[in-house]
């Protein structure tokens, strides 16, 4: 029965990614697809905090340390507006959107040390500072 509603849920859930996305193409299609890529990197994160899996947080680390250190690249001029999520104020206040994605990088890259450090303590409050960056960022610049 786990096994039926997991893959039902999985089903909607890609359906839901695939209406999210429809229309998007070039550059806010990539950045929509890094930005779900992420999302399923803090799932794994969670669970590899929880067990005190320090490889699997490492690598889940790295991978969203590089993305938020090309993350600007993916908003250039004119590429909001539907089907784009992010909000107009990317663009109207890029000296804080730039800052917010500032603090990701330098959170996640904290979360890495904090892995290889294999110290549970610092790598959970690491985890918990990547995953308020992301919401701060969200809460003034994503469109819900």
């Amino acid at each position: 029965m786990k096994r039926v509603i997991f893959g039902a849920v999985s089903v909607w859930a890609l359906a839901s990614a695939a209406v999210a996305h429809s229309g998007a193409t070039g550059v806010v299609k990539e950045r929509m697809d890094r930005f779900e890529a992420s999302k399923d990197s803090a799932k794994v994160l969670r669970g590899a905090v929880k067990s005190a899996d320090f490889a699997a947080i490492e690598a889940e680390a790295v991978a969203l340390n590089a993305w938020a250190s090309e993350m600007l690249e993916y908003f250039p001029e004119g590429s909001g507006g539907s089907p784009s999520e992010a909000l107009d104020t990317v663009w109207s206040d890029w000296d804080g959107f730039s800052a917010k994605a500032g603090d990701y990088e330098m959170a996640t890259a904290k979360l890495v040390s904090a892995a290889q450090s294999q110290d549970a303590a610092a790598t959970a409050s690491a985890f918990k500072a990547v995953m308020g960056s992301c919401k701060g960022c969200h809460d003034d610049y994503k469109a819900d």
